[in-house]
Parts: C-alpha cells; structure tokens; sequence
C-alpha cells in the first residue's frame, strides 16, 4: 500500500495530488494519506466528485498531528453526471428564480435554500449567481439534501444553474 504524506502542504495542490495519484491506482490498490485536516477529504470530494474511490478508513489519533486516510480505487468507473444539455436547460419550465448575483459564498448557496422553499415537489428552481464556488456548491447541496440537480447554462456573465424539488 503506497503512503503519500501532505501534511504542511498547500490544500488546493493536496487535492491535486490525491487526484492525480488515484487516477493512476489500479483498480482494488489502496493508498495512504496523511494530511493536516480532516476537511481536506471533503473538499477533495467537492472537487473530485466523479473520482472512483471509497474512504475505508480515517485515523486521527494513530499518527500524532494530522490524519490518516486509507482509500481504495473502485474497480468500476464512475457513473457520469444525467446533468440536462443547454439546449434542455433553456426550455425547461421554472417555477421560481433566486437572484444571488453579487454575492459570494455562502450567499447563493442560502438563496437556494430559501429559493427550494417557493417550489413544489416536481417544480424546477432557477437559481442565478456570478460566484465560481457556486458551481461545485449547488450540485453538492441538491445532492446532499434529495433534490436533483439538472445543469447549468452559462448567461452574460453569470451562470443560471437549476434544481429540481424531490421532496
């Protein structure tokens, strides 16, 4: 099992880094990861989404400061986002929109969360921002909260992303 040590490296290259090392793994070929901050696997996830692996194991007593992380490439390749065309996209029926242009994370992430409420199970929210992190936020908070994120399309300097209420 290969062990990679990241502790006092720079966050984004550790993200980097773990992707670049998992996409060369054999598939079953577990590898070790010591890192600063239990976060950083999260927002390798964030980054990483579509990468085929599993966490079997985080230890952050084992090794003094930093954890410990023990992942395992999938032998499956992973299942590519139904995310809708633009063409779909820009004929869809919205029910309601959340303007979160001009403002910054967490802004657009709480106007959809305001915004989901308006609609109805089945109904579609458009939510609009010029905020980067907004891009990998909104899909992993549908996600994480049962709704279905459907896509984005790319306007006049901002990008209008839309969610589906499940529930």
């Amino acid at each position: 099992m290969m062990r990679i040590d990241l502790r006092n490296s720079i966050t984004p290259l550790v993200i980097l880094h773990i992707g670049s090392v998992l996409r060369n793994a054999a598939p079953g070929e577990g590898i070790e990861i010591l890192c600063d901050e239990e976060s950083i696997m999260e927002d390798f996830r964030r980054v990483h989404h579509d990468c085929s692996c599993t966490c079997i194991g985080c230890d952050t007593q084992a090794i003094g400061k930093g954890c410990l992380f023990v992942l395992r490439k999938t032998q499956t390749t992973p299942q590519r986002s139904h995310d809708m065309s633009e063409l779909d996209l820009s004929s869809i029926q919205v029910s309601s929109t959340s303007d979160a242009r001009g403002s910054a994370c967490p802004g657009p992430l709480l106007e959809a969360k305001k915004g989901i409420g308006k609609v109805k199970v089945g109904e579609v929210l458009e939510i609009y921002s010029n905020d980067s992190g907004t891009r990998t936020d909104i899909p992993a908070w549908a996600k994480k909260v049962g709704h279905d994120y459907l896509g984005l399309v790319a306007a006049d300097g901002y990008d209008k992303h839309f969610v589906r209420r499940k529930k």
